[in-house]
């Protein structure tokens, strides 16, 4: 890859010095703490790429043709789902994928305007009209009393008005324009179009404005925001740039000569197209150098993978021999296929083996699920005895139970043949394994997808919680959990995890999917017995026919008519908890309570306060149903 990089720049820079090429070269580096994702759109003679990656501290070197007219901006916290879609929290395009071809809708970002070689000149306008999310500077390479550098180096997610501030995970990521938020005609300055060169700055505006004066800051804005240059000027654009210029109109000359003595010492550099070729190839060379000692890394870091996870590595050709090459599938879902094995020891020990569908990337997510699963060791756990990885073969070993998952029984309507007393054993199981993830375990671990089909049960029908897949290492303290997009399975998602109106997403958001699970068990959530309530179900959500019918006293019909008074107990002890558990707030919900509430009596028992009705959570359960 790196030496295919570097044949690229030395052609490029062949053709350079040719004069082949003709216009401007942009560059377009990354000085932010974090990786982003710029976006290059262009409404004439599209350039090579319309989106890429750089990540801190990395750059690139475009070619933009005499009469291209375009702009820059930078996408930030992007992420692939599990279906292969890729967006953002800042900047999306909207096109599923690193690339923004076609029509682009105009987002909350801080943007840079180009028009390169137009009428002789080129020209470049920094724009906060539509919001902000990063810093940019755009620095030409010949400065002159109309061609400066200039940018939005301000960080205005601090001075951002509360209202228009964007927010993810807890976190403030950028600020919209009040146009954007509110699209009033006096704030979008539509209600007089005789009069719109004249619209004034509004009390939102003027935050913009302030912060950022060389910028456009709002529609019709009058304060020549517009920069031009020679049609020959190369512009450097950095987003987080390191040094903040002083921009005020009044400082634009010595700014502009401070800039011009700051050049100087590179003009033998940047001033003969030959002498840019071989700045290009150096830069290629460094950069061939960077990605060797990359590889070296990350293959140490392979080769030590035992000293991260301290669990047994096995080779992909034992996982073969272990699964007898893959005969005995045990089921299939989301993150691959689980096979049965056998340990190849003196024990024998039947396993299960399950083969990680996505192999692609560093593999970090893969070593992190087996760092949070080898740290837990709780009966109601289940156990790992090593993994594979060699490279795109990514597989985790773990002890097989003979009773497979709990949908299992679900689906075939289990339920009702199971006993009570077995039912309620695994509703207890399950709490004290959150209970140990949440508070006893070495790290915090919070699941994100506790459902019927991630408990297994042994021999006995003793519950142990699987699948790590999703699960968040955190810090014993911490409450709110960063996120950037919403994880879990529909119908056990909490509110709070997919929209930030419910509250931050935590070690509680497992308590309100362990809530869903208690109602699977005691068949509370299957619809032919909720037809059966004397509630209208198809205009109600669940709970509210369970609290009819723990009213009427009835809560014995969800597992029949025929169950002794005992039995009856347990049940509604189970539904309480269960309503417990769901509550819209997570501070209500229990966890380290669970446990007691359902070992203790039925009488020391309260019935929770109703669930506010959630249409979000409705419609998750209608993309449930439908699919």
């Amino acid at each position: 890859m790196a030496e295919r990089l570097l044949v690229m720049f030395i052609l490029a820079s062949h053709l350079f010095v040719s004069g082949v090429f003709s216009g401007s070269i942009l560059t377009i580096e990354n000085k932010c703490d974090q990786t982003i994702w710029s976006v290059i759109f262009s409404w004439q003679s599209n350039l090579s790429t319309s989106g890429f990656a750089l990540r801190a501290g990395e750059a690139r070197v475009l070619q933009a043709r005499s009469s291209w007219y375009g702009l820059i901006s930078a996408r930030t916290l992007c992420s692939t789902d599990t279906t292969g879609n890729f967006s953002c929290a800042t900047g999306d395009c909207q096109s599923g994928n690193m690339d923004c071809p076609g029509a682009y809708d105009w987002s909350a970002v801080t943007y840079v305007y180009f028009r390169i070689g137009d009428g002789g000149v080129s020209s470049y306008t920094i724009s906060v009209e539509y919001g902000y999310n990063l810093p940019l500077k755009v620095v030409p390479s010949k400065s002159s009393r109309t061609c400066i550098a200039a940018g939005c180096m301000v960080d205005l997610n601090k001075t951002c008005p509360d209202d228009l501030d964007l927010f993810t995970d807890g976190k403030q990521i950028g600020c919209i324009s009040a146009c954007r938020k509110y699209n009033t005609r006096e704030i979008c300055c539509t209600h007089d179009f005789k009069s719109k060169q004249k619209c004034k700055p509004t009390i939102y505006t003027r935050n913009f404005e302030r912060d950022c004066p060389l910028a456009y800051s709002y529609a019709y804005n009058d304060n020549n925001s517009t920069l031009t240059c020679p049609d020959s000027t190369d512009f450097v654009v950095t987003f987080c740039p390191s040094s903040v210029p002083n921009n005020t109109r009044n400082s634009m000359a010595p700014l502009a000569g401070r800039k011009h003595n700051s050049l100087r010492k590179f003009k033998p550099i940047l001033g003969g197209s030959a002498a840019l070729a071989v700045l290009i190839i150096i830069v290629a060379t460094v950069v061939m150098v960077r990605a060797k000692n990359a590889k070296r890394k990350r293959d140490s870091n392979y080769e030590n993978i035992e000293a991260v996870v301290m669990l047994k590595r096995y080779s992909y050709e034992n996982v073969k021999k272990m699964t007898n090459s893959f005969s005995h599938v045990l089921g299939k879902g989301g993150f691959g296929t689980v096979y049965k094995g056998k340990l190849p020891d003196a024990s024998s020990r039947d396993i299960a083996l399950k083969i990680l569908k996505d192999s692609k990337g560093s593999g970090e997510d893969f070593i992190n699920e087996l760092s949070s699963m080898s740290i837990a060791s709780h009966v109601n756990i289940v156990s790992l005895f090593g993994f594979c990885y060699e490279r795109s073969k990514r597989a985790i070993i773990y002890e097989f139970m003979p009773n497979g998952s709990l949908d299992k029984f679900i689906s075939e309507d289990m339920s009702t043949k199971m006993d009570c007393k077995t039912l309620y054993n695994i509703a207890v199981g399950v709490a004290r394994g959150l209970e140990y993830l949440h508070n006893s375990c070495v790290s915090k671990i919070v699941h994100f997808d506790i459902k019927p089909q991630n408990i297994l049960m042994d021999e006995n029908f003793g519950p142990k919680i699987s699948d790590f897949g999703l699960a968040k290492l955190c810090k014993k303290n911490d409450s709110i959990i960063s996120m950037l997009e919403a994880r879990g399975t529909a119908g056990y998602i909490a509110p709070e995890v997919f929209s930030k109106r419910y509250g931050g997403a935590s070690h509680k958001s497992d308590v309100f999917s362990y809530g869903m699970v208690v109602f699977e068990l005691i068949g509370a959530t299957s619809k032919e017995r909720a037809e059966t309530s004397r509630s209208n179900i198809s205009t109600m959500y669940f709970p509210d026919w369970i609290y009819e019918d723990l009213e009427r006293n009835e809560t014995m019909r969800l597992l029949g008519d025929h169950i002794i008074e005992e039995e009856e107990k347990i049940v509604k002890k189970m539904t309480l908890v269960g309503l417990w558990c769901i509550q819209t707030n997570p501070s209500d919900r229990p966890m380290k309570k669970v446990v007691e509430m359902l070992e203790g009596s039925l009488e020391a028992l309260v019935v929770p306060p109703k669930p506010i009705l959630t249409p979000a959570v409705m419609a998750w359960e209608a993309v449930e149903e439908s699919q």
